[in-house]
């Protein structure tokens, strides 16, 4: 079993995209703006998910999900804002303080994504594993591929830190308080 397998990709797919469109209406009605419809939330998770899809084919890390997250940041929040009807004076969407929120829920969501991608390649790695061996144990004699794993042996032993060679062994009071 592996993370790019279809049914693994369509379950990375669907967190990815109902981790991004809620933490995005989330912070767009925080921070003011109209509730979209549940169209409009369907759609946006729909494209979510299908652009999550077509991203999945391997395993991503932080460096990689940072910039999807940040773009599906900035895609949901002009989203959600083509439907929005303005009230009279108030000024949706704009300014520093909407760039940051939306960065530093960019910045916690690839962090997220990433621990979970990680945590889930784990788990389907001993799951494979352990029913690998499974059926080794009951002698159904099938032949199962199994990837071994990788180890890395460091080049270097780690370097020993040096021992203390300043302590002061002077017992008593000082020389010049007895003279």
């Amino acid at each position: 079993m592996q993370v790019r397998q279809t049914p693994f990709r369509l379950l990375r797919a669907a967190v990815f995209a109902a981790v991004s469109a809620s933490v995005s209406l989330l912070l767009h009605l925080w921070s003011g703006g109209h509730a979209p419809g549940p169209l409009q939330a369907a759609a946006a998770f729909g494209l979510l998910a299908v652009a999550a899809y077509a991203a999945g084919g391997r395993q991503r890390g932080f460096a990689v999900l940072l910039p999807l997250c940040l773009a599906a940041q900035w895609g949901l929040h002009e989203f959600f804002e083509l439907g929005a009807v303005e009230a009279a004076g108030h000024v949706h969407g704009t300014g520093p303080s909407m760039l940051l929120v939306h960065v530093a829920a960019a910045l916690a969501q690839a962090s997220w994504l990433a621990r979970g991608e990680s945590a889930l390649a784990g788990l389907l790695e001993l799951l494979t594993l352990f029913f690998a061996r499974a059926v080794r144990v009951l002698g159904a004699g099938a032949l199962v591929m199994v990837r071994p794993r990788r180890f890395t042996l460091r080049a270097q032993p780690p370097r020993a830190l040096p021992a203390v060679r300043t302590t002061i062994s002077h017992r008593g009071p000082p020389r010049f308080a007895c003279s």
